[in-house]
């Protein structure tokens, strides 16, 4: 070393050096269109949300910000981007949910009928809750009777009419809500269908639509404002269908994302992160042939989630089997209803390191096949029941986890070091 810069070193400093000072910043009050402010971005550029409410409805892909170029996004403090009240209502077409379970011989249920409980474009708030059915079959038909199916309208897995002879043809449940499956036997029993009446997807910023062709890369995220689905003011999807409400999601072919310091609320969710395939879906998460659009070096880092009626952070998605890889999620804190940190389908090589977690629901559920993960350092609090910070399975019919390099997760009120003084 002689203490000069190689020629080539130096030209590429001098070439970064350039790219900031070049960089344009452009600030975003409330009341002006993100997206448009976006769209004049050259890439490099700097995004700021000023302080205030920047409320908006659903634009680009179902966003209120769709990004597609490198850019760095500032929310200040003070500033609050929200989606608009009243933005998305239930919709009169219902949608089937499977991947609940992959352990189907027969996977033939339809819905029709005309679902009465389409509020009126004047409704109030009462109008934003969702309805679900849970359908399943309870008996196997044996000489030359049909199969038997049991179903509910109210809370998920409780199915109150039991017994129902399958009939082959359209059946009614409820508010005009009729299914029919193709043939009347040959289901297994404990076969399970939910079929979900509710509110069209809706996203705070997302990078990616799935199948772009060209990468999406290097974009950050950050500060200290928030991100508020204002849930409690629109109608969400239920939270069982394909595609569900983020405050961020990251989709597609997008690579070199970090999402730092800012805090999300009032969502189904409040990071999703998930590739996308253009094959055909096979039983237990197999894919047809197609194109794999790949999701990777993803960080999720010092946010705050606050969503005491829904969930965090979703790492794979079942209904989105392109892969993802590269994903760390580390030192956030969060307060769910639901599962805080979900590392999910076709994920590989993701940390979850030094979390704090108050969860009604799961703290940490490695649910379907992940592999090469890291899970170390997180704490759960708030609970005195001795609910475990780590669980690790998959739904019937699905590849299991591969077993994740767990170490010191503790529950902070019912775990204890082995070697603590007495």
């Amino acid at each position: 070393m002689n203490g000069k810069l190689d020629a080539p070193i130096l030209a590429i400093a001098l070439l970064a050096l350039s790219g900031f000072a070049n960089a344009a910043e452009h600030l975003i009050k409330p009341g002006d269109s993100p997206q448009a402010a976006l769209d004049r971005c050259a890439p490099g550029d700097r995004l700021v949300f000023l302080p205030g409410i920047h409320q908006h409805p659903p634009g680009r892909h179902r966003s209120m910000l769709y990004v597609d170029r490198p850019v760095d996004i500032e929310l200040r403090e003070g500033a609050v981007l929200k989606l608009a009240s009243g933005s998305c209502r239930i919709e009169a077409e219902g949608e089937i949910t499977t991947d609940q379970d992959a352990g189907k011989k027969l996977d033939d249920l339809k819905i029709g009928g005309q679902f009465d409980l389409v509020p009126p474009a004047t409704a109030g708030p009462e109008s934003y809750g969702n309805r679900i059915y849970t359908i399943v079959i309870d008996g196997e038909g044996k000489d030359g009777n049909p199969d038997t199916f049991s179903w509910g309208d109210g809370n998920i897995f409780e199915t109150p009419n039991k017994r129902v002879p399958v009939t082959g043809d359209w059946q009614p449940l409820s508010h005009g809500v009729k299914i029919a499956f193709a043939s009347k036997t040959g289901h297994s029993k404990g076969s399970l269908w939910f079929v979900s009446y509710d509110g069209p997807e809706a996203y705070g910023i997302r990078i990616g639509h799935g199948t772009q062709a060209k990468p999406i890369e290097n974009i950050r995220i950050r500060g200290k404002g928030v991100i508020d689905m204002n849930a409690t003011n629109n109608a969400q999807p239920s939270g069982l269908v394909k595609n569900i409400n983020a405050c961020v999601l990251v989709h597609g072919r997008v690579r070199g994302v970090s999402i730092e310091g800012i805090t999300m609320t009032d969502t189904n969710r409040s990071v999703m992160c998930y590739g996308e395939h253009t094959g055909g879906f096979l039983p237990g998460g197999k894919t047809g042939p197609g194109e794999s659009f790949d999701a990777e070096d993803i960080s999720i880092l010092r946010t705050r989630t606050i969503n005491p009626n829904g969930a965090a952070y979703l790492l794979g998605h079942p209904s989105h089997r392109g892969r993802l890889s590269r994903v760390k999620c580390n030192q956030n804190y969060m307060e769910t209803g639901k599962t805080a940190i979900e590392p999910n389908f076709n994920l590989e090589g993701y940390e979850v390191i030094g979390n704090v977690i108050r969860s009604a629901g799961q703290a940490i559920h490695c649910w379907r096949h992940s592999a090469g993960g890291v899970i170390t350092d997180n704490l759960r609090v708030h609970d005195n029941t001795g609910k475990p910070v780590v669980v690790v399975n998959a739904p019937r019919g699905w590849q299991s986890p591969e077993p994740p390099l767990q170490r010191n997760n503790r529950n902070h009120l019912s775990d204890f070091p082995t070697d603590r003084p007495k």
